[in-house]
């Protein structure tokens, strides 16, 4: 594989897993909201199922959320070492020209 095909396919899967983070933080807090309106709902008219339900999906959504901010930070530090790794090629590239 090429270095260009490397890198694009390098970006593709960073792309990829930042859409993913988002969809992921997205999906868990519309989880999370629904599910504590479920579980008020539920403590309000006396349904102890659909409290729990409701409970249930507030966790499942909160998870979902932290999925996604792990996932979120997992690019951010690959970013961060792709940069330093950068600056240590130019570092000895430079110092092979002088």
């Amino acid at each position: 594989m090429s270095t260009n095909k490397t890198a694009d396919a390098t970006k593709k899967a960073v792309d990829d897993a930042a859409s993913s983070a988002a969809a992921d933080k997205a999906k868990g807090h519309t989880k999370e909201v629904v599910g504590s309106i479920k579980a008020k709902v539920g403590s309000l008219i006396g349904d102890k199922e659909l409290e729990a339900k409701g409970h249930a999906q507030n966790a499942e959504g909160k998870t979902d959320r932290l999925k996604g901010e792990i996932k979120e930070t997992i690019e951010d530090v690959k970013d961060k070492v792709k940069a330093g790794v950068e600056v240590v090629k130019e570092k000895l590239t430079g110092d092979k020209k002088k």
